[in-house]
Protein backbone atom coordinates (compact mmCIF):
# COMPACT_ATOMS: atom_id res chain seq x y z
CA UNK A 1 0.00 0.00 0.00
CA UNK A 2 2.56 2.32 0.66
CA UNK A 3 4.25 1.74 -2.61
CA UNK A 4 1.15 2.78 -4.31
CA UNK A 5 0.60 5.74 -2.53
CA UNK A 6 4.21 6.56 -3.07
CA UNK A 7 3.90 5.60 -6.81
CA UNK A 8 0.80 7.97 -6.83
CA UNK A 9 2.32 10.75 -5.22
CA UNK A 10 5.00 10.45 -7.97
CA UNK A 11 3.09 10.49 -10.53
CA UNK A 12 0.81 12.90 -9.57
CA UNK A 13 4.17 15.95 -9.58
CA UNK A 14 5.62 14.43 -12.32
CA UNK A 15 2.59 15.37 -14.72
CA UNK A 16 2.54 19.13 -13.39
CA UNK A 17 3.45 21.50 -16.42
CA UNK A 18 5.88 23.92 -15.62
CA UNK A 19 4.69 27.47 -15.15
CA UNK A 20 5.82 30.15 -17.20
CA UNK A 21 7.35 33.17 -15.73
CA UNK A 22 4.52 35.35 -15.00
CA UNK A 23 4.06 38.89 -15.98
CA UNK A 24 4.05 40.38 -12.09
CA UNK A 25 7.34 38.32 -11.26
CA UNK A 26 9.27 40.45 -14.34
CA UNK A 27 7.74 43.53 -13.12
CA UNK A 28 8.97 42.92 -9.36
CA UNK A 29 12.21 41.87 -11.11
CA UNK A 30 12.14 44.97 -13.04
CA UNK A 31 11.11 47.38 -9.98
CA UNK A 32 13.34 46.34 -7.71
CA UNK A 33 16.28 46.91 -10.32
CA UNK A 34 15.83 50.59 -10.38
CA UNK A 35 14.97 50.60 -6.70
CA UNK A 36 18.45 49.17 -5.97
CA UNK A 37 20.05 51.67 -9.02
CA UNK A 38 18.69 54.30 -7.30
CA UNK A 39 19.59 53.60 -3.22
CA UNK A 40 21.67 50.48 -2.68
CA UNK A 41 23.90 50.01 -5.76
CA UNK A 42 26.22 47.36 -4.38
CA UNK A 43 23.25 45.31 -4.13
CA UNK A 44 22.95 45.20 -7.93
CA UNK A 45 24.72 42.19 -7.99
CA UNK A 46 22.01 40.15 -6.63
CA UNK A 47 19.42 41.16 -9.20
CA UNK A 48 21.64 39.97 -12.44
CA UNK A 49 23.50 37.15 -13.51
CA UNK A 50 27.55 36.77 -12.84
CA UNK A 51 27.90 37.71 -16.54
CA UNK A 52 25.76 40.69 -16.98
CA UNK A 53 25.94 43.10 -19.39
CA UNK A 54 24.46 46.61 -20.15
CA UNK A 55 24.98 48.24 -23.53
CA UNK A 56 24.16 52.04 -22.31
CA UNK A 57 23.77 54.98 -24.93
CA UNK A 58 25.95 53.28 -27.74
CA UNK A 59 28.36 51.98 -25.10
CA UNK A 60 29.53 48.26 -23.72
CA UNK A 61 29.68 47.94 -19.91
CA UNK A 62 30.23 45.17 -17.73
CA UNK A 63 28.25 44.66 -14.55
CA UNK A 64 31.39 46.18 -12.49
CA UNK A 65 31.94 49.07 -15.60
CA UNK A 66 28.40 49.94 -14.87
CA UNK A 67 28.15 50.01 -11.13
CA UNK A 68 31.35 52.28 -11.54
CA UNK A 69 29.64 54.29 -13.91
CA UNK A 70 26.58 54.87 -12.19
CA UNK A 71 28.67 55.89 -8.96
CA UNK A 72 30.43 58.48 -10.42
CA UNK A 73 27.02 60.88 -10.32
CA UNK A 74 26.20 62.68 -7.56
CA UNK A 75 22.33 62.35 -7.49
CA UNK A 76 20.53 64.17 -5.39
CA UNK A 77 17.32 62.87 -6.82
CA UNK A 78 15.65 60.91 -9.12
CA UNK A 79 12.13 60.37 -10.34
CA UNK A 80 11.19 57.92 -13.14
CA UNK A 81 8.48 57.04 -15.34
CA UNK A 82 7.80 53.96 -17.23
CA UNK A 83 5.40 53.84 -20.92
CA UNK A 84 4.91 51.14 -23.36
CA UNK A 85 5.60 48.45 -21.21
CA UNK A 86 5.83 44.78 -23.38
CA UNK A 87 6.87 41.59 -21.36
CA UNK A 88 6.82 37.98 -23.40
CA UNK A 89 8.10 35.35 -21.10
CA UNK A 90 8.18 31.48 -21.24
CA UNK A 91 9.56 28.82 -18.18
CA UNK A 92 12.49 29.85 -17.97
CA UNK A 93 13.09 33.77 -19.10
CA UNK A 94 11.76 37.35 -19.70
CA UNK A 95 12.24 39.87 -22.07
CA UNK A 96 10.78 43.55 -20.98
CA UNK A 97 10.53 46.27 -23.76
CA UNK A 98 9.43 50.22 -22.73
CA UNK A 99 10.44 53.66 -22.96
CA UNK A 100 11.79 55.42 -20.12
CA UNK A 101 11.99 59.09 -18.49
CA UNK A 102 14.09 59.83 -16.52
CA UNK A 103 14.40 63.33 -14.19
CA UNK A 104 18.01 63.70 -12.27
CA UNK A 105 18.74 66.37 -10.32
CA UNK A 106 23.05 66.18 -9.64
CA UNK A 107 25.55 68.31 -8.53
CA UNK A 108 27.87 68.89 -11.16
CA UNK A 109 30.93 71.52 -10.81
CA UNK A 110 29.10 74.42 -11.71
CA UNK A 111 26.71 73.52 -9.33
CA UNK A 112 23.15 71.51 -9.29
CA UNK A 113 21.58 70.79 -12.59
CA UNK A 114 18.67 68.84 -13.71
CA UNK A 115 18.92 66.16 -16.42
CA UNK A 116 16.15 64.76 -18.15
CA UNK A 117 16.10 61.69 -20.44
CA UNK A 118 14.13 60.09 -22.75
CA UNK A 119 15.16 56.39 -23.42
CA UNK A 120 14.26 53.34 -25.25
CA UNK A 121 14.60 50.09 -23.11
CA UNK A 122 14.93 46.35 -23.54
CA UNK A 123 15.97 43.86 -20.94
CA UNK A 124 16.32 40.18 -21.11
CA UNK A 125 15.89 38.09 -17.64
CA UNK A 126 16.59 34.46 -16.83
CA UNK A 127 15.49 32.25 -13.85
CA UNK A 128 19.00 31.38 -12.11
CA UNK A 129 18.42 28.92 -9.27
CA UNK A 130 14.58 29.93 -9.33
CA UNK A 131 14.96 33.89 -9.11
CA UNK A 132 14.68 35.94 -12.01
CA UNK A 133 18.05 37.86 -12.73
CA UNK A 134 18.77 40.03 -15.60
CA UNK A 135 21.33 38.82 -18.24
CA UNK A 136 21.32 41.78 -20.50
CA UNK A 137 19.84 45.13 -20.57
CA UNK A 138 20.13 47.76 -23.67
CA UNK A 139 19.35 51.46 -22.86
CA UNK A 140 19.43 54.17 -25.64
CA UNK A 141 18.86 57.62 -24.87
CA UNK A 142 16.83 58.96 -27.73
CA UNK A 143 15.97 62.64 -26.13
CA UNK A 144 18.34 64.75 -23.28
CA UNK A 145 18.08 68.08 -21.72
CA UNK A 146 20.14 69.71 -18.97
CA UNK A 147 19.18 72.92 -17.24
CA UNK A 148 21.27 74.47 -14.73
CA UNK A 149 19.86 74.63 -11.34
CA UNK A 150 22.01 77.22 -9.60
Amino acid sequence: MKKITLLFAFLIFACQSPTKISEKEVMETFDAFFEVLDNDLDSLKSLVTNDFFIFENSRYYSKEEFIEFVKTFDIISVKRKFEDVTIDTDYNSAHISLKQFGEFIVNTPDGKAKLEFEWLESAYAVKVENKLKFKFYFSEAIKTNTTTLE
